[in-house]
């Protein structure tokens, strides 16, 4: 081979390699899709294919809420026995019960509402169920009363001794202070809050028998109320103050859900 045929091939060998290394260094190269499948050999030396795994959707909690709009309303459709959680049921509490299980733990909720709905979390039994909202809200790490942070002047409060009248049989009672807005004030306050929201209603003079909230739901986009509302016997959306202003409810006080 002559010098000038190797001076050739010498220089095709390069640009061979330099072209290699510019396509494999473009960004815009196009990817090899690996169309592998994964299997394993079972015990007869055949194989077989793999099925993946489905992964619970992970949500936020205002597309949780929106999820069980329609859902039935019930009174008091949990129990401390083969009813910890259920979704094809609602009262007000259990929307907001199942909807803090659903946010926390998508993958197994009925094992996270037996630390919602109880205190000390983790022990099931009646006289063990955060029945009062207020305190729940007070002693749970999943709820916190937010009213004293968005109500600024309009901020009231009272004392409230839960379960005074034995209004749920149990041999427990507990004074709390409940802070709470007027329904006059409520428009005033919205700006402040958060979203979404979880709301409680509140009637005068309930204080006297030791019951502290009447209902709750969640406030979304400070102007939409999601309730299971006995009325309509379904979870529903309506306009916030509109609902408050044809209500008997006299104030209101405000929550938020914590992951």
């Amino acid at each position: 081979m002559s010098k000038k045929d190797i001076t050739i091939a010498a220089l095709l060998v390069l640009l061979l390699t330099l072209s290699a290394l510019f396509y494999f260094s473009r960004p815009d190269r196009p990817e090899v899709e690996d169309e592998s499948e994964e299997v394993v050999v079972d015990e007869n030396g055949e194989t077989e294919e793999v099925e993946e795994e489905e992964v619970e959707e992970v949500k936020d909690l205002k597309e949780i809420i929106t999820d069980f709009l329609g859902s039935p309303h019930q009174r008091a459709p949990l129990d401390d026995d083969e009813n910890l959680y259920r979704t094809d049921f609602f009262d007000s509490t259990t929307l907001v019960l199942v909807s803090t299980a659903k946010l926390n733990s998508p993958e197994n909720p009925e094992e996270e509402m037996k630390k919602i709905n109880y205190y000390p979390p983790g022990e099931v039994s009646y006289e063990n169920r955060l029945h009062y909202s207020t305190y729940r809200n007070k002693v749970s790490d999943y709820f916190e009363d937010i009213t004293a942070q968005v109500a600024g002047e309009y901020l009231q409060s009272k004392t409230v001794v839960l379960n005074k009248d034995r209004l749920i049989d149990i041999d427990w009672e507990e004074e709390i202070s409940l802070d709470y807005i007027e329904k006059e004030d409520v428009f005033y306050v919205l700006e402040n809050l958060p979203d979404p929201v979880g709301v409680s209603f509140i009637v005068e003079g309930d204080e006297e028998i030791g019951l502290d909230i009447r209902h709750e739901g969640f406030l979304i986009e400070r102007e939409r109320l999601i309730h299971a509302s006995s009325s309509e016997g379904m979870v529903v959306e309506e306009d916030f103050i509109d609902f408050l202003d044809d209500s008997s409810y006299t104030a209101v006080n405000f929550f938020k859900v914590n992951e």
